[in-house]
């Protein structure tokens, strides 16, 4: 029941979006055609573009989380971000197609009205539409499941029903029968009908359909009893084990055949097919920089080193990298020779040569990490690789520190573009940089890398306060 509601749910909702948005593609070319521009305008222009639309949404909707697939139960903010990147596989599928094949035939006109008005349209029924659909499915079209729930004392006193029903569509809670000892200090949201003993008789004299088990230990003889009670009163069984309490903030789940496996850690990144995005990505970038950036500037570093301080061209340094292993990082170097590598650089620090501080401040001196990007021990985008010292002080200061293992270090990160780098000198700067870590190894994405070598190119053309 419910694996049929929700998957069809989301089926549905994706079929109306999509025929919408076709159909306010065709309304506008004709609108434009008949009323305004003629044969300017020819219809036919406008059929392969039309075939975009549905392109781009079921590509994006097949890259995105499983669990973001259906809308309900997410927040506006989620909403928002799902619609942001619907509206932006849509408008780069048709201007980068438009780009490629260089046809001039598009009006400029319409593509500003479908963008405008297609903006709106899936803002709508992402907000709104997928509540009324929802609500027409299983409130207006079917009569309401009249449901018991079936729960600990400790579920009811702490609501669970109310958790618990906008995951199961149609529901309509009644009230609870209480399983097991203790009572309920507090009044629930839904009256408690009774207790396990009376269950039978709560159920015919309610003319429940549905009985939601919460919280309960999943003990053989009691899901065959229930089974039993709701085969022979025409009732559907649901059980629903809430590990919340086991697992702070980020539970993940992956059903393998009948058994559920349970994490605290979502990896986008452990995704074969994000990780080959990510690596795609990886390689085009870095290979570009290598091409049409290092020669030049290895030449540049090069002529200055041999002015002011004569040595090695790079530094290299062992560095943390996915899975703990140990690697050497590749740098240009900016100080002169000197026997304490693993000392952080701090403001004015002695060590650093001459034109040694615009390197650093503006991180042309981390341009050189490309070469680990092109050899795999690197990504474009990721946690930045520390010192191996500082990875054993830093774990005592975090407990989660060594998490942000779970990926490949980066040339840049999400920390750093939101001001996170230079000296981390105290135990406030160390957290707030493995908290961004974490963020971004929740939460990855494509678009997400994107934005963030975005915004640390602007931050080479104009350096923060906190680079050294």
């Amino acid at each position: 029941m419910i694996t049929h509601r929700y998957h069809g749910s989301i089926r549905l909702h994706f079929f109306f979006k999509v025929s919408g948005a076709i159909a306010l593609f065709w309304g506008i070319v004709w609108v434009l055609h008949m009323l305004f521009y003629g044969r300017e305008l020819l219809p036919s222009n406008y059929i392969w573009v039309s075939f975009l639309i549905p392109a781009a949404s079921i590509l994006e909707f097949l890259v995105r989380e499983k669990r973001q697939r259906s809308l309900s139960g997410l927040s506006k903010t989620q909403i928002w971000s799902i619609t942001q990147r619907e509206i932006l596989f849509a408008l780069v599928a048709i201007f980068g197609v438009i780009v490629m094949s260089k046809d001039d035939r598009l009006s400029r006109v319409f593509l500003a009205a479908f963008f405008c008005l297609y903006s709106l349209w899936v803002t709508w029924m992402n907000l709104v539409g997928h509540r009324m659909l929802h609500r027409y499915l299983y409130r207006r079209t079917q009569s309401p499941a009249n449901t018991i729930v079936l729960a600990s004392p400790r579920e009811i006193e702490r609501d669970g029903a109310l958790h618990m029903t906008s995951n199961v569509p149609g529901a309509e809670v009644l009230g609870y029968v209480s399983y097991g000892a203790g009572s309920v200090a507090a009044d629930p949201a839904y009256p408690i009908l009774g207790d396990f003993r009376e269950i039978g008789e709560i159920c015919r004299a309610c003319h429940a359909k549905l009985l939601l088990a919460l919280g309960l230990d999943a003990q053989p003889d009691l899901v065959r009893s229930l089974q039993r009670l709701c085969d022979s009163l025409g009732m559907r069984l649901i059980w629903v084990d809430d590990k919340r309490d086991h697992f702070r903030g980020n539970l993940d789940a992956y059903q393998s055949g009948s058994s559920l496996l349970l994490t605290n850690w979502r990896e986008p990144l452990e995704d074969p097919m994000n990780r080959f995005i990510k690596r795609s990505f990886d390689l085009v970038f870095s290979s570009a920089v290598a091409i049409a950036i290092l020669p030049w500037l290895c030449l540049s570093v090069w002529l200055l080193q041999r002015i002011v301080s004569p040595g090695p061209l790079f530094y290299r340094q062992k560095r943390t990298g996915r899975n703990g292993e140990i690697f050497e990082v590749y740098k240009f170097r900016t100080m002169h020779v000197n026997d304490t590598p693993g000392a952080q650089a701090k403001v004015g620090d002695p060590r650093i040569f001459p034109g040694g501080r615009f390197l650093r401040k503006s991180s042309l001196d981390e341009i050189p990490q490309f070469i680990n990007v092109l050899l795999g021990e690197m990504s474009v985008v990721g946690p930045r690789p520390h010192f191996v010292d500082h990875d054993s002080q830093f774990a005592e200061i975090v407990h989660d520190y060594s998490v942000r293992h779970f990926a490949k270090p980066g040339v840049t990160g999400l920390a750093q573009v939101k001001g996170c780098r230079g000296e981390t000198d105290t135990h406030l700067k160390v957290r707030q940089r493995v908290r961004l870590d974490h963020f971004y190894l929740r939460n990855w994405s494509l678009l997400m890398d994107v934005c963030i070598v975005c915004d640390t190119a602007i931050q080479v053309i104009f350096p923060p306060k906190s680079a050294r």
